[in-house]
């Protein structure tokens, strides 16, 4: 596995270029461009601003951040897993036609969808320092919370685009398991509405420790009173699960790799 990732390595600068093709690909035809991912986060806070605050009235202050703070990170969990799924099978012209490690094009959705994300936290900034937000303070904790998610993300990807070459139709569930995946983390509710008892099988979500961190560092970071990091066994045990995750997703796509040219 490790002379994988060396030659994984020397191929970076196709690894970006497909990285940018995809970025290109995306905002082709757009006037706004990569101003979308500042503009849609933006908007998506004023739409359920209205909605949560004045309509539906759930009684969480400034429901749009508390909301967004987590929807952004699993945005960039499901939109790899559903872009990325199909990737090997739609790039099959260019997999007949050259040799290169095939990790690479799953991967470049994975980054194209981490830059997203980068620029979707930008704006998110923006509006916390308008609005007063702290959420400077426990800043540098952002980018390893950023980095263990993308070997989760990064393995999930590879798991499912390398299975789709063989079962067809596990692009159609990919949807269905994201929306299970999604209700299944405390993106639209605290945890704290999750009977206590049931709290562990939440918790063995890594996804859900992940947006304790990012409603943390975003929300609560200006409620201190309701601000709780995880516990060093969970906060390890998600790692120990994304590292898992990613491993294992790496050595299924590989051992599948071989027989890719013969399937599409």
């Amino acid at each position: 596995m490790i002379s994988n990732f060396k030659k994984l390595f020397s191929y970076h600068e196709l690894l970006f270029s497909l990285t940018r093709k995809e970025l290109k690909v995306k905002y082709r035809g757009s006037a706004l461009g990569f101003f979308w991912s500042l503009l849609n986060p933006i908007l998506v806070m004023l739409v359920y601003s209205f909605v949560f605050s004045i309509v539906m009235r759930l009684g969480i202050k400034h429901y749009a951040i508390f909301l967004i703070s987590v929807l952004l990170p699993f945005n960039f969990l499901s939109n790899s897993v559903n872009y990325g799924a199909n990737s090997i099978v739609a790039n099959g012209n260019l997999i007949n036609k050259i040799y290169f490690p095939r990790e690479i094009i799953p991967l470049s959705i994975v980054l194209a969808n981490l830059t997203n994300f980068f620029f979707e936290l930008i704006a998110l900034f923006i509006v916390l320092g308008i609005m007063g937000y702290k959420f400077y303070i426990y800043l540098h904790i952002l980018p390893l919370v950023i980095l263990v998610q993308f070997f989760l993300v990064s393995g999930v990807t590879l798991v499912v685009s390398s299975l789709t070459v063989f079962f067809r139709d596990l692009q159609h569930l990919i949807g269905i398991i994201m929306m299970i995946w999604f209700f299944g983390t405390p993106v639209i509710y605290p945890l704290s509405m999750v009977p206590e008892k049931f709290q562990f099988i939440m918790k063995a979500n890594p996804m859900t420790v992940f947006s304790i961190f990012y409603r943390n560092i975003f929300y609560y970071v200006n409620y201190p009173e309701e601000l709780q990091f995880p516990t060093l066994k969970v906060i390890l045990m998600a790692v120990v699960v994304s590292l898992f995750v990613f491993f294992l997703g790496y050595f299924v796509f590989k051992k599948l790799e071989p027989r890719f040219t013969e399937e599409i």
